[in-house]
């Protein structure tokens, strides 16, 4: 199973004012990739915030919304699964659901319970030239270091967006 994060940070490194601000703050180009990146994806997993912000494009794809505040696996749809991960063990339920491609969608306590638990080999990053000032990281725990190499840099527009591809 391959695991790819994507996500787009502006240059002090924030992925959102606040956990319900909609990624409307990215450029044309980045959403193109996001898009075709998702298209490889067997399935998309997302934290219940950055779901609920943005509903009506996910709720095309097949996901996987992490929610603590459900008691246990509840599926609405078929293509929209909600889980708890203090309950349930996510890379045990994804293998079993046999997916090939798990794209980690966000927001920063996704991103970083994958990190955490090892679910992350490439990483498609969007620097954004923008700066927010406050707001929430990308990443928002304590581990031991990880090591990436980065395969890919290349300039999105003429403003300076920048999409960095890194492999675990």
């Amino acid at each position: 199973m391959k695991y790819i994060l994507l996500a787009a940070s502006t240059l002090d490194g924030k992925i959102a004012k606040h956990d319900k601000h909609f990624t409307d703050w990215t450029s044309p180009e980045d959403k193109q990739h996001l898009h075709k990146i998702m298209d490889t994806c067997d399935i998309i997993i997302v934290g219940n915030n950055t779901y609920k912000t943005a509903i009506k494009p996910l709720s095309k794809r097949n996901c996987l919304v992490l929610s603590k505040s459900i008691k246990k696996l509840k599926q609405t749809n078929n293509n929209l699964v909600y889980i708890n991960p203090e309950n349930t063990n996510l890379k045990k339920y994804l293998t079993t659901q046999k997916y090939k491609t798990v794209c980690i969608l966000g927001g920063t306590s996704i991103y970083s319970l994958a990190l955490k638990n090892n679910m992350v080999d490439e990483i498609y990053l969007t620097i954004e030239p923008i700066i927010f000032g406050r707001g929430l990281n990308l990443f928002d725990i304590n581990i031991k270091k990880r090591q990436f190499k980065l395969i890919t840099s290349k300039k999105l527009n003429k403003l300076g967006s920048i999409l960095l591809h890194y492999k675990k």
